[in-house]
């Protein structure tokens, strides 16, 4: 196993593919990041000037806005890796290149195993690249008051890594199940893109703000940042309203949450631990559907 593993990771670092993904991963995420906080430092300092609000002297400096711009950065970032993996299975069964490494691995399944170990390490590094462009991104847009403190950031972060995981072994799935990289890709595109989102926002509307998107690949995906942002703004919000003698009941809570899950690119999504087991069965079943497709696949 471990020498199947060293040859994927020279196949893949003898090519271009990775830092052609990874480069542009991090750019993304850095720039979605900062346009996001700057948007967000503009929004927040208009509304703060509104006559209501400082007769209430309510003050938004104590909200960590800036979790709106992680989020929204390391969601659209995910595409690259999402790609990187399409392309794992695919392109090789596209070329027929899979028939040396079939023939020349002691077993299918072992081949195979190596693949999946191979692209969860690189589904973790590219997490990683993106976490560190969405953060210096955001740094540096958002006023340092808006930032969260290092426990919630790492928290957004590590939900960010894990959705960019799973997103490439879903990739990964779906190119070997297909075994077409250009179809593999237009679907993945298309659906994360722009029906995933649009299907969200349509369903979270037409079903008056129930939970349904959540149980969709994309709202489930974006539900692991979406609902770890909203959760943070949530509690500070709910403390503000309460220091200054107010309350706020569960079904006020929600409502908020959902708004900013909405705002954040996740609306409908569940708790963080719903859309991640969610977004986790989805993606075991494009992956071990794809792998077992390719344990009886033709490859002459």
């Amino acid at each position: 196993m471990g020498l199947l593993i060293k040859a994927e990771f020279r196949k893949i670092l003898t090519t271009k593919m990775w830092w052609a993904m990874m480069i542009p991963a991090l750019l993304l995420a850095f720039g979605w990041a900062w346009g996001v906080a700057a948007l967000t430092n503009s929004i927040v300092s208009d509304v703060s000037d509104v006559d209501i609000i400082e007769e209430f002297n309510i003050s938004f400096d104590d909200l960590s806005w800036s979790v709106i711009a992680l989020t929204r950065s390391m969601n659209i970032a995910t595409i690259f890796p999402m790609i990187f993996g399409t392309l794992a299975l695919a392109s090789e069964i596209s070329r027929k290149t899979i028939t040396t490494s079939f023939l020349t691995a002691p077993n299918r399944g072992l081949l195979l195993s190596a693949k999946a170990v191979t692209y969860v390490i690189w589904g973790l590094l590219f997490g990683v690249v993106i976490a560190i462009g969405a953060s210096i991104g955001t740094a540096v847009g958002s006023e340092s008051s808006y930032l969260p403190d290092a426990g919630q950031w790492l928290m957004i972060l590590l939900s960010g890594i894990l959705g960019c995981l799973l997103w490439t072994l879903l990739g990964l799935g779906l190119g070997a199940l297909m075994g077409s990289p250009v179809g593999a890709l237009v679907i993945l595109l298309i659906y994360s893109l722009l029906v995933g989102p649009l299907g969200d926002i349509v369903l979270t509307a037409v079903t008056e703000g129930s939970y349904l998107a959540g149980f969709l690949p994309n709202g489930s995906a974006n539900g692991l940042t979406g609902s770890t942002a909203s959760q943070v703004l949530a509690t500070q919000v709910i403390d503000l309203i309460t220091n200054a003698g107010g309350v706020v009941d569960t079904d006020g809570r929600e409502q908020f949450e959902q708004v900013v899950r909405a705002i954040a690119g996740a609306p409908g999504a569940l708790a963080l631990w719903l859309s991640g087991l969610i977004f986790l069965g989805w993606t075991a079943l494009f992956f071990v559907f794809g792998i077992l497709r390719n344990r009886t696949r033709d490859i002459t």
